[in-house]
């Protein structure tokens, strides 16, 4: 039983990934286990061996995917430096690694999001995926304002806001990916995220050097 352990799980890989292709092409009510089969070339009965109904098969996929990109994340984040910079710049470019950031995933992800059924049914699990990366980005962003002394105070409030906010851009690159796959630039995307991140220090030193004129502005007057 253990030797064919291993065929087993490359079997099910290879049917998940067929899915994958099925509900990119098809959707949520267009894919049926019967077709999955078909594209996968197995017989329905292997596919339901592996997946006993429609539900299964979709738990399967998301499973599948949420793994597939914490082992992106993780992989990458190990590697990096330390640094809050590094490790921003590397989780951006975790979410359009090119293992994860595929066309037919892409379309998958949006199916569990948009569609009323899907949405319905993995909401709270959907929500946890995101809020995981969204927290690791709030605590990089911390790091980075904790270092602006005027910045302190509001330190957290304003890591989760900013936080807030990049992961709508990269929600909104994901879909421009989506419906624009001919013309969009992972590339460009990325710096366009590390340009927002970068307004925030800039602020920050902007913010200081007026702090500073008005100071030397006040004391000059007196």
């Amino acid at each position: 039983m253990a030797k064919n352990a291993p065929i087993r799980s490359n079997r099910k890989k290879e049917l998940i990934e067929a899915t994958i292709a099925v509900i990119a092409a098809h959707g949520y009510h267009g894919t049926t286990v019967s077709r999955v089969a078909k594209s996968a070339r197995v017989s329905t009965g292997l596919m339901n061996f592996h997946f006993t109904s429609k539900d299964k098969l979709f738990e399967e996929v998301f499973k599948y995917l949420a793994d597939e990109y914490f082992l992106v994340w993780n992989t990458r984040i190990q590697a990096a430096p330390a640094d809050a910079w590094s490790r921003l710049q590397t989780m951006v470019e975790a979410y359009f690694d090119r293992d994860v950031f595929t066309s037919a995933k892409l379309a998958v992800w949006f199916s569990f999001w948009s569609d009323p059924e899907l949405r319905d049914k993995f909401r709270d699990a959907a929500t946890a995926v995101e809020r995981r990366y969204v927290k690791e980005l709030e605590h990089q962003i911390y790091n980075l304002v904790i270092l602006q002394p005027r910045a302190k105070p509001d330190a957290r409030k304003i890591a989760v806001r900013v936080a807030g906010a990049l992961s709508a851009m990269i929600d909104g690159f994901w879909l421009q990916a989506l419906l624009y796959p001919k013309t969009f630039k992972a590339k460009d995307a990325i710096r366009s995220c590390m340009a927002f991140i970068k307004l925030l220090d800039l602020y920050y030193v902007q913010r200081e050097k007026l702090a500073e004129m008005d100071g030397a502005k006040g004391r000059a007057e007196a």
